[in-house]
C-alpha cells in the first residue's frame, strides 16, 4: 500500500508536467507549423482615434515626379486605392516654376540708371531790338538824331540781346537703360530751370555824349515796310527782360552689330562703334519784355511821362525721328565716348506780341499772334568721360551741344513797322512768322548706377 503522502507528491509532478507541455505547444500554429508574429504596437496605435503615428519626410526634389518614383517613406505607407498623392517641390517664390522664370530678375541685373546735373545756356544771340535805319551804320553804335524841335542835337543808339543768357541755368537729366544681347534700349528725360536775364538803362546811363553815354535809347522802325529814320525814343529808363526754358524726352535703341564698318565688342575693352535710332520730343518756350519811359518837360506843351511795353512770347513743340552713332573707348578704369545724332522732324510753333502805349499815352493795347508748322532739322553732339569707381558705379563728366533750326524765338517775331497814317491806334509792332536757330549747350556732371 502506497503512502498517501507519496501519492500526493506524484500527482503534483504529473500535473505540472502537463501544464508545461500545453504551454510549449501553444507557440506553434496547428495548421501552418510556423511561429505566429506578435501584434505590432504602431499598427495597433494607428487605429486609436486619439493617436496618429509620426512619419518622417526627407527634403522633396526640385521637380515633379510620379508617385512611384518616391520611396515609401515620403508618404508613410501605401495610400488607399481611391486616393491621389503628389509630392510638391520646395516653394522658391512666385513665378519660379513658370517659363518666365527669372525674367524680372534678369531685367534688373541688366538695367542701369544715370542722373546728371546740367549747366546749360541758350542765348538768343545778337538780335536787334528794332530794325535797321537809314543812318548807314549799325544802330547799336551811337548816332545823332533830332530833338523835339527838329535839330540834330541828341545822341541815341539801339539796344540788342547780345548780353542775354550768358550765364545759363541749372537742369537735370535722367537716363534709364536695359542691356540686351542685340542692343540697349534707353529712355532719357531732361528739364531746365527757366533762365531769366536782362539789363537796364537808367538816368545815370542817359547823360549825353559828353559823359560817354547817349541821351536816349531808341527802337528803330520801318516806315510802311521800308527802311527809314522813324524810331521810338526813351530818355528816362529802358529795360529788357528775357526768359527761356526747355525740356524734352527721347528714346533710343543702340545696336550691337558686327556688320558693315560698325563693330561691337560688347562687354570687352577697346573701341566700340554702335549705330542707334530713336525719337525725340523737344519743348522750347521764350518770353521777352521791353519797357521804356519817355518825358519832355522843356517843350511847349510839355510831353508827359508815359511807359511803353512790348511783350513777345513763343512756344515750340518739336517731333523729331533721329539716328546717330555711339563711339566708345572702353578701359577697365574709364570710358571715353562721343555721340553725334541727326534728327529730321517738324516744329509746331505759335507766338504772340502785345504792345501797350508804344506810340504814346493814348496808344491802346494791341495783341497779335501767329501759328505755323515747319520742317525742323536737329543736331546733337555729346562727349563724355566715365570713371569706373566700382563695379556698379561710375562718375561722369562731359559737354553737350544741341542745335535746332526753324525755331520761333521771342526776340525775332516782333515786326517793327510804322504805318503812314500816324494814328495813335495803329498797330506799330505785330507778330510775324519768323524763325531762327536755337542752340542749347553746356556742362554735364553726374553718376551712373547699375544693379548688381
Amino acid at each position: 500500500m502506497v503512502n498517501p503522502a507519496c501519492r500526493l507528491l506524484l500527482g503534483m509532478v504529473v500535473l505540472l508536467s502537463g501544464v508545461e507541455t500545453l504551454s510549449a505547444q501553444a507557440q506553434y500554429s496547428p495548421d501552418m507549423g510556423a511561429m505566429i508574429q506578435p501584434v505590432s504596437y504602431n499598427t495597433a496605435a494607428a487605429y486609436r482615434p486619439d493617436y496618429q503615428p509620426q512619419n518622417m519626410y526627407e527634403p522633396s526634389p526640385d521637380y515633379y515626379q510620379s508617385v512611384d518614383g518616391y520611396p515609401a517613406e515620403y508618404y508613410g505607407g501605401m495610400p488607399p486605392s481611391d486616393s491621389v498623392m503628389r509630392v510638391l517641390p520646395e516653394d522658391r517664390g512666385w513665378g519660379y516654376d513658370h517659363p518666365m522664370d527669372g525674367l524680372f530678375k534678369n531685367l534688373a541685373n541688366n538695367s542701369w540708371m544715370r542722373i546728371e546735373y546740367l549747366l546749360w545756356k541758350a542765348p538768343p544771340g545778337n538780335m536787334l531790338i528794332g530794325t535797321q535805319n537809314d543812318s548807314n551804320s549799325d544802330p547799336r553804335n551811337a548816332y545823332i538824331t533830332d530833338d523835339f524841335l527838329g535839330f540834330p542835337t541828341l545822341s541815341t543808339k539801339a539796344a540788342d540781346l547780345g548780353s542775354i543768357g550768358k550765364n545759363g541755368s541749372n537742369g537735370i537729366r535722367g537716363t534709364f537703360g536695359i542691356d540686351f544681347d542685340s542692343g540697349t534700349i534707353e529712355a532719357i528725360f531732361f528739364g531746365m530751370k527757366t533762365d531769366t536775364s536782362g539789363y537796364t538803362y537808367d538816368q545815370n546811363d542817359l547823360l549825353g555824349a559828353s559823359f560817354g553815354e547817349t541821351d536816349m535809347i531808341s527802337i528803330p522802325l520801318l516806315f510802311n515796310g521800308q527802311i527809314s529814320n522813324a524810331q521810338r525814343n526813351f530818355n528816362e529808363k529802358f529795360r529788357v527782360s528775357y526768359k527761356t526754358q526747355a525740356w524734352g524726352a527721347e528714346s533710343n535703341y543702340v545696336f550691337n552689330t558686327e556688320r558693315l564698318f560698325f563693330r561691337t565688342y560688347y562687354g570687352a575693352g577697346g573701341l566700340q562703334i554702335r549705330p542707334l535710332v530713336g525719337f525725340r520730343y523737344l519743348k522750347i518756350g521764350e518770353e521777352m519784355v521791353v519797357k521804356g519811359e519817355f518825358e519832355r518837360a522843356d517843350t511847349i506843351p510839355p510831353f508827359p511821362l508815359f511807359d511803353s511795353t512790348i511783350r513777345s512770347q513763343t512756344h515750340n513743340s518739336l517731333y523729331v525721328p533721329q539716328a546717330g552713332i555711339r563711339m566708345e573707348f572702353v578701359h577697365p578704369w574709364f570710358t571715353i565716348s562721343a555721340e553725334p545724332k541727326f534728327g529730321f522732324g517738324v516744329n509746331q510753333y505759335n507766338g504772340n506780341v502785345m504792345t501797350d502805349q508804344f506810340l504814346g499815352p493814348d496808344d491802346p493795347t494791341h495783341y497779335t499772334s501767329i501759328s505755323a508748322t515747319r520742317f525742323s532739322p536737329t543736331f546733337e553732339f555729346g562727349i563724355n568721360a566715365r570713371f569706373h569707381l566700382s563695379e556698379y558705379f561710375t562718375f561722369n563728366v562731359g559737354y553737350n551741344f544741341l542745335w535746332a533750326n526753324h525755331v520761333a524765338r521771342a526776340g525775332g517775331i516782333p515786326y517793327y513797322n510804322l504805318q503812314d497814317s500816324f494814328a495813335a491806334n495803329d498797330v506799330s509792332i505785330r507778330a510775324q512768322d519768323s524763325t531762327d536757330t536755337y542752340k542749347l549747350h553746356g556742362l554735364v556732371i553726374g553718376g551712373e548706377f547699375s544693379w548688381p
